[in-house]
C-alpha cells in the first residue's frame, strides 16, 4: 500500500492544525486587521465623497458657464451703449467669480476666453493678451491654446509690440504646425512682421512655407505676391 496515503483521521487533524494556525493568527494581528480595515472603509468613503464633489462641481461650473455664454450673446447684441457697459461689468465680474472658483476646469478657461474678447471689445489690448496668455500658460493642452497663442500675438501687434507678436506667431508655428487652423496665416503674419524688422530672409522663408505647404490656402496669393515683389525689389533672391 502506498505509505503517502493519509487516513482519513490525519486528514481530519491536519484540518484542524490550519484552522487553530489561521484562528492563532486572527487573534493575534487582529488589531492590526480592525485598523487596515478601518482604514480601507474610510479611504472608500473619502473616495464616493470626492467623486460626489466633483460630480456636483462639474454641474456648478456647466451652469455658470452656459449663463456666461447666454450673457456674453445679450452683450453682443444690446446696441444701447450704457446698457452694454453695464452688461460688461455684469460679465467681466462673473467671468472673474468663475475663474477663481473652478480654476483648471474648462470653465474657468472658457471664462478667461470672454474676459479676453471684452478688452478686445474696448480695444484694450494690453488686458486681451494677459487673459489670452492666461489660458496658454494654465491650459497648455486645450483646444483653446492655439486660438490664445494667436489672439495674445495680434494683441501685442495691435500694441505696437512686434517682438512680442513675431514670437507668438512663431510659437504657434512650432507647437502646432500639423494641428491648429490659422497656421498659414500665421505665417503670413510671420513674413510681415519680418519685413518690417527688414529680415527679409526671414520674410521669404515664411512666405515659401505657405507656398509649399498650403498651395490652395487663401493665404498663398497673398505670399506668392509678397515674394515676387522682394525679388523684382532686389531685397531677396
Amino acid at each position: 500500500m502506498d505509505s503517502q496515503v493519509h487516513s482519513p483521521k490525519a486528514k481530519s487533524s491536519e484540518k484542524k492544525t490550519v484552522y487553530m494556525k489561521f484562528s492563532d493568527f486572527l487573534r493575534k494581528y487582529r488589531m492590526v486587521l480592525i485598523v487596515a480595515f478601518g482604514v480601507a472603509m474610510v479611504a472608500l468613503a473619502v473616495v464616493a465623497a470626492m467623486s460626489i464633489i466633483s460630480e456636483s462641481a462639474l454641474k456648478a461650473s456647466t451652469a455658470s458657464m452656459e449663463k456666461l455664454e447666454a450673457d456674453y450673446g445679450a452683450y453682443e447684441a444690446e446696441q444701447d451703449q450704457t446698457k452694454k457697459a453695464e452688461l460688461e461689468k455684469s460679465l467681466a465680474a462673473s467671468a472673474d467669480e468663475i475663474v477663481g472658483k473652478y480654476k483648471g476646469q474648462f470653465a474657468a478657461q472658457r471664462a478667461l476666453s470672454y474676459k479676453a474678447k471684452l478688452g478686445e471689445a474696448r480695444k484694450d489690448w494690453a488686458e486681451a493678451e494677459k487673459d489670452w496668455n492666461a489660458i496658454v500658460e494654465g491650459y497648455p493642452k486645450s483646444y483653446l491654446a492655439p486660438v490664445a497663442i494667436a489672439s495674445a500675438a495680434r494683441a501685442a501687434e495691435e500694441q505696437g509690440a512686434d517682438d512680442r507678436a513675431l514670437a507668438g506667431y512663431k510659437k504657434l508655428t512650432e507647437k502646432y504646425a500639423t494641428s491648429a487652423l490659422g497656421i498659414p496665416h500665421a505665417y503670413f503674419s510671420i513674413g510681415r512682421l519680418s519685413e518690417g524688422k527688414k529680415d527679409y530672409a526671414g520674410a521669404m522663408a515664411a512666405y515659401m512655407k505657405i507656398v509649399s505647404a498650403w498651395p490652395d490656402s487663401d493665404w498663398t496669393k497673398l505670399a506668392t505676391d509678397r515674394i515676387l515683389f522682394l525679388k523684382s525689389s532686389g531685397l531677396a533672391k
